[in-house]
């Protein structure tokens, strides 16, 4: 089972959702959405990361970004039916990003958080891997996605959990991009090690790319529930 089809079994969702997709960093997940026809606002903070999605995602006419955090996204009140969240949930403050997505859902609104484990087992994974160990930096002590801090920022309310496999297939700029889509990695303004990484990265496109794509292989994990107002 895949994000998608979670979201059409347990709530219905389809094309006419409108989804802001907070913390999208280079738009990764954002851009699921925009594939299956559906408005997005990608809101994120840093200028590197937002313009790097706007540059990949422009070709999409339902795509809206902006400058915005989880605790303040500027979006207008019970405006979104669905907001998602990728690999970004321990960066924010639980109570006041809870409260602020309570605020711009609609009354019917839905959040979807998504954490992506790399399986290492996979040899391209091993070496991707070994790619983010060389240039990560200040990887900051973040809280822990538990039961407890689900339960806070659901406010107490049950949340569903699903776990499955999952696979990305991605061309050469979708792999860099989902590479510097972590806050600890380098981003265009630090030009010499983003310059390097980028390099390395062209590398590994070229030696496991079949027919212009690689496969990433993840172990997903989706939470899915409302938050009452």
């Amino acid at each position: 089972m895949r994000i998608l089809d979670i979201l059409r079994t347990e709530i219905g969702f389809d094309r006419t959702f409108v989804v802001a997709d907070v913390g999208s960093g280079t738009g990764l997940l954002s851009e699921l959405f925009l594939t299956n026809g559906n408005h997005v606002i990608g809101v994120e903070p840093n200028d590197d990361m937002r313009i790097f999605a706007e540059k990949r995602l422009g070709k999409f006419p339902k795509f809206l970004s902006v400058k915005g955090r989880a605790e303040r996204t500027s979006l207008e009140t019970a405006r979104i039916d669905l907001v998602t969240v990728g690999q970004a949930l321990h960066w924010f403050d639980c109570e006041a990003a809870s409260k602020e997505f309570a605020r711009i859902l609609k009354l019917d609104g839905h959040v979807c958080i998504v954490y992506n484990d790399r399986n290492n087992e996979d040899p391209f994974m091993k070496e991707y891997d070994q790619i983010v160990s060389k240039y990560a930096r200040d990887r900051a002590n973040v809280p822990t996605i538990d039961h407890a801090y689900l339960s806070k920022f659901f406010k107490n309310r049950k949340y569903s959990k699903f776990s499955m496999s999952n696979e990305q297939l991605l061309d050469l700029e979708g792999l860099l991009g989902r590479m510097t889509s972590a806050s600890y990695m380098p981003s265009p303004s630090h030009e010499e090690q983003f310059t390097d990484m980028k390099e390395l990265v062209a590398r590994l496109f070229r030696t496991h790319e079949r027919m212009g794509k690689v496969r990433m292989l993840y172990d997903t994990t989706v939470f899915l529930g409302k938050i009452p107002i």
